[in-house]
């Protein structure tokens, strides 16, 4: 019984590295990229900027949140890989709709671009978090063409 319980704090403890990690590198590390990319839009006004921190902030917090709220770690996992699926789904409709705009008008709309930027950068940070198979097998889902 006494292994029982050592093998219960190893995967306690590492469910519990696992969800530090997440609170961490969602934030700070996240939040500081996001002003680095969006000084890199000179021309936008300070509303605009605002606008597109609010848009993936909201998207960060819904995952985050439903991340930090796992009980285990295989919730925890789990939360990952969906996270993951729906910033990377996101990502791409953004970038899709970049496509459409310039084709039909030559030049996607500025505040699209950032909001799909900042979405990229959500997507680069949860990366990490799963395993390169999980990475491998989402994105060859998600590439499957329909039909």
């Amino acid at each position: 019984m006494a292994q029982d319980v050592g093998e219960s704090t190893g995967v306690d403890s590492e469910f519990e590295k696992l969800k530090q990690r997440v609170r961490t590198d969602l934030r700070d590390p996240l939040e500081e990229q996001w002003t680095e990319v969006l000084e890199q839009w000179p021309e936008a006004s300070p509303s605009e900027r605002q606008a597109v921190r609010q848009y993936v902030t909201e998207l960060r917090d819904r995952v985050l949140n439903s991340l930090l709220a796992a009980d285990t770690a295989d919730e925890l996992k789990r939360g990952l890989a969906l996270g993951y699926a729906e910033m990377k789904c996101h990502w791409t409709m953004l970038n899709t709709r970049i496509q459409h705009q310039t084709a039909q008008n030559g030049r996607p709309n500025e505040p699209l671009i950032y909001r799909a930027t900042c979405v990229s950068l959500i997507v680069q940070t949860l990366e990490p978090l799963l395993s390169r198979e999980h990475v491998q097998n989402l994105a060859s889902f998600l590439a499957e063409p329909l039909s």
